[in-house]
C-alpha cells in the first residue's frame, strides 16, 4: 500500500489512462495516482461509483467530461474531497440534451470518424499536431460505444453553479484561454464561487491541457498539491486511512 495521498484522474471523453501519462510521471513523486474510466449511464450513476471504489479521503482532478465527474462527486461528498482540480468542464446543467442524443446517435450509426474529424479540428490549438493525433488514437481505441455513453451521460448533468460554494477544498481551476467547447470566461466566473480557488489560463491553449501543453499543466498542478497537501488531514487521503 502506497503512502502516498491517492488523485484519481477522470479523463475527458472518451479518452484512457494515457490522457494523463505526463502528470502521472510528474506527479507521481507526490501522490498515488489513479486514472478511472467511467461509462455508467449519467454522471450519478459514475459518481456513485467513483465513490464507491476511492478511499475514505482523496484528491481529484478531471477534465472536460471527467472535470464535470469529478464536481459531481465533489458536491456529492465534499467531506471526502481533500482537493479538487477542474479543467474544461461546466457546472451548469446541459444546455440542449435533445442535441446531445442526436451527435450519439450519429456516433452509433457509422459516423464515429466524421464526428472525430469535427472535433479534432477544434479540440485542440491548429498547431498541436501531436495532442490532436493522441486524442484522435485514444478516441478510435474506445470507440463509438464509449464516446456515445459518456456523451449521453454528459447530457445528464444538474446544475451545480449554487452547490460550488460547498467545495472548500483546496482546488486549482486550469484552463486553456481558447477553450472552443467550455470558454475561459466560464472558468473564470467558476473560481470565483469557489470558497478557495486558484485560476490559472494557459495562453495558445484549447480545451486539452493535459495533452497540450503538459509541462506547464503539471506545473499548476504540482503548485496545487503543495497546498492541497499541507492542509489539515491531507496525509489521511491514502487508501484505508480515516
Amino acid at each position: 500500500m502506497s503512502s502516498r495521498p491517492t488523485l484519481i484522474l477522470l479523463p475527458a471523453l472518451p479518452c484512457d489512462a494515457g490522457f494523463y501519462a505526463a502528470q502521472i510521471e510528474a506527479l507521481s513523486d507526490l501522490v498515488d495516482p489513479r486514472v478511472l474510466v467511467l461509462e455508467e449511464e449519467s454522471l450519478a450513476a459514475s459518481a456513485a461509483a467513483i465513490l464507491a471504489a476511492a478511499p475514505p479521503r482523496f484528491l481529484l482532478a478531471g477534465t472536460a467530461y471527467g472535470g464535470c465527474l469529478a464536481l459531481e462527486v465533489a458536491v456529492r461528498a465534499p467531506e471526502r474531497v481533500a482537493g479538487l482540480w477542474l479543467m474544461s468542464c461546466h457546472p451548469g446543467a446541459h444546455p440542449s440534451p435533445a442535441k446531445a442524443r442526436q451527435l450519439c446517435d450519429r456516433v452509433l450509426a457509422g459516423e464515429f470518424e466524421a464526428v472525430l474529424r469535427e472535433w479534432g479540428e477544434v479540440i485542440v490549438a491548429r498547431q498541436a499536431t501531436a495532442a490532436r493525433e493522441r486524442f484522435l488514437d485514444m478516441a478510435r481505441a474506445g470507440g463509438p460505444e464509449r464516446f456515445a455513453r459518456q456523451y449521453g451521460a454528459s447530457a445528464t448533468r444538474a446544475d451545480h453553479w449554487g452547490d460550488l460554494k460547498s467545495i472548500t477544498a483546496p482546488t486549482l481551476v486550469l484552463w486553456g484561454e481558447e477553450d472552443r467547447f467550455v470558454s475561459v470566461g466560464v472558468g473564470r466566473r467558476m473560481a470565483l464561487a469557489l470558497p478557495n480557488a486558484q485560476f490559472v489560463a494557459l495562453p495558445g491553449c484549447r480545451h486539452l491541457p493535459p495533452l497540450e501543453q503538459p509541462e506547464a499543466t503539471s506545473a499548476a498542478a504540482r503548485h496545487w498539491l503543495a497546498v492541497a497537501l499541507s492542509g489539515p488531514g491531507a496525509r489521511s487521503t491514502k487508501k484505508g486511512s480515516a
